[in-house]
């Protein structure tokens, strides 16, 4: 039997590793389209852009959690020799991150709010998907404390992406209405709604139009189709501005290409 378990502990935190890795590059890949658009242009006269505190502390996290789940795997697998001081140390420092993210959100750090946000959300998934393996293995205490420990990460995490969301932060607003959209039966379909859009016009303002245009179609894939605020992001998407004159028909480029092409 223990056997059993250190053997579908070992798999989860696998699966946990596995489900991290994914994060790191989808966090990368979230930057704004006018910041990777100058990533072609010629070295001479392209600067990186200066990364801040906030990334710096996230990028000091990530890495951190990571080593904790590696060591944790490797305490798990017979004949993997490794230092158990290793992953302590690196689980103390993701706590200190932590604290220091909570502490600059708590005072107003908008950049923050988002970053501790998002942690707490991918613990609380780490936790959940945890839990069922233990419960497959028939170790109700283990799911006990996981389920615990999601639902102490998820009250953070959304504690946190409210916090930006309600500031305007459109990441933050995408991250919460995925989070929250995701509940079945859903409770509150127009706060769903409410962040969605907020998403749709916040990464357009920025100018990054396919991070609008992302969180668009989400946004169609997770409210009804006859929820006003659907038609509201429709505008922004394509454009839809009011007539100059009552008679002339206004429609942008991009919208009108889209339309000749989808016609036979």
């Amino acid at each position: 039997m223990k056997h059993v378990f250190r053997k579908a502990l070992a798999q989860t935190l696998f699966g946990a590793l596995a489900m991290a890795l994914w994060w790191a590059p989808a966090a990368h890949s979230s930057e704004p389209a006018h910041r990777v658009s100058h990533a072609a242009e010629p070295a001479a006269t392209a600067s990186p852009p200066a990364r801040t505190e906030i990334e710096l502390l996230r990028q000091r996290h990530e890495a951190a959690f990571l080593l904790a789940l590696k060591e944790q795997v490797c305490l798990m697998t017979s004949g993997c020799a490794t230092d158990e001081g290793r992953m302590l140390d690196a689980l103390e420092t993701c706590k200190r991150v932590e604290a220091d993210l909570a502490s600059r959100a708590d005072a107003g750090s908008t950049e923050a709010a988002l970053a501790r946000g998002l942690i707490a959300l991918r613990r609380a998934e780490s936790h959940s998907s945890r839990s069922l393996a233990e419960t497959e293995a028939q170790f109700p205490g283990a799911v006990s404390v996981l389920r615990r420990r999601w639902a102490q990460e998820t009250q953070v995490g959304e504690r946190y992406l409210s916090m930006a969301a309600q500031r305007g932060h459109p990441r933050a607003c995408l991250a919460l209405a995925e989070h929250l959209g995701a509940r079945v039966p859903q409770p509150e379909p127009n706060l769903v709604s409410h962040l969605f859009l907020c998403a749709v016009t916040g990464l357009d303002a920025q100018g990054d139009r396919a991070g609008a245009i992302g969180a668009y179609a989400k946004m169609r894939a997770a409210v009804p189709s006859t929820d006003p605020l659907l038609l509201g992001a429709h505008v922004v998407i394509y454009r839809l501005q009011a007539p100059e004159r009552p008679w002339r028909q206004v429609e942008p480029a991009d919208a009108m290409s889209i339309r000749k092409a989808a016609i036979p």
